[in-house]
């Protein structure tokens, strides 16, 4: 959707969470969203896994393919593992620091070697992605930190309220009219509604009760499945170095997550 710009995108993608959350809660599960008794740790929530990793992905989706976007995406566990080192007292082993090596040079071969040429536009958004992936791992830390006092659904809702707020000034600088086309709209309704409202339903509550290392395991399906929907879909081309670097995630991410 860089037709509406990474402001815009990352607005909409809250604020279209927002109008599926906040109706799902009060109405169907009837339960409360507390903002002005919780809402120093929503606004916590908010930060780092609302706001700041939506403007960078935006931001990265202007100038990388989808493809790109999910093997960063893939990275989120590995962050996560190493911030839940200091945060969470969790021991860092040699198994997790070369999960994290691993993760970074699957991503960097990626970006280096991939069918997109490597620019300085490029490799600028190619690191605000992956900065975005660490904004994620961190999301998981801080939510399981604070649902330990707040309810899971009150935090979700709780915070994609603000991070539409925060968002806002994007409206001030909206695109014209004519850029709003049905395929961009419907895009950015299925990113709020599906990938930031459904999701949000279990995630939140995964990560209280199993922390957020084990949660995101989903990762492990992330970087194959995005470039293949990439490819099915958007007709973007694989390269035996995509395959490669997708490779070096998973096998990172298997390191990582071993017990």
């Amino acid at each position: 959707m860089p037709v509406l710009g990474a402001a815009m995108v990352a607005e909409l993608r809250a604020l279209f969470a927002l109008a599926f959350l906040v109706p799902w809660v009060v109405f169907v599960m009837r339960d409360a969203i507390r903002l002005r008794e919780h809402w120093r740790d929503q606004l916590a929530v908010c930060m780092v896994n609302n706001a700041l990793p939506f403007i960078c992905f935006a931001y990265a989706a202007t100038a990388l393919p989808a493809s790109y976007l999910a093997v960063m995406n893939g990275m989120v566990p590995l962050w996560s593992a190493l911030i839940s080192v200091p945060v969470l007292k969790e021991p860092l082993d040699a198994r997790r620091i070369a999960g994290f090596v691993l993760g970074i040079a699957g991503v960097a071969l990626i970006v280096k070697l991939g069918p997109i040429e490597l620019t300085p536009r490029t490799s600028l958004a190619a690191l605000v992605g992956m900065v975005g992936a660490a904004f994620w791992g961190w999301a998981g830390v801080v939510i399981r930190q604070r649902s330990e006092r707040v309810a899971p659904i009150s935090l979700a809702v709780g915070s994609i309220i603000f991070a539409t707020v925060l968002l806002s000034p994007a409206w001030l600088q909206a695109p014209p009219l004519a850029d709003w086309t049905p395929l961009a709209t419907a895009a950015a309704v299925a990113l709020g509604v599906l990938v930031s409202g459904v999701a949000y339903l279990p995630f939140f509550t995964l990560v209280r009760d199993i922390g957020p290392t084990r949660t995101l395991t989903v990762g492990f399906a992330v970087p194959l499945l995005g470039i293949l929907w990439g490819w099915l879909l958007l007709g973007e081309t694989i390269t035996a170095s995509m395959i490669a670097g997708a490779g070096l995630v998973l096998l990172a991410l298997v390191l990582v997550m071993k017990h």
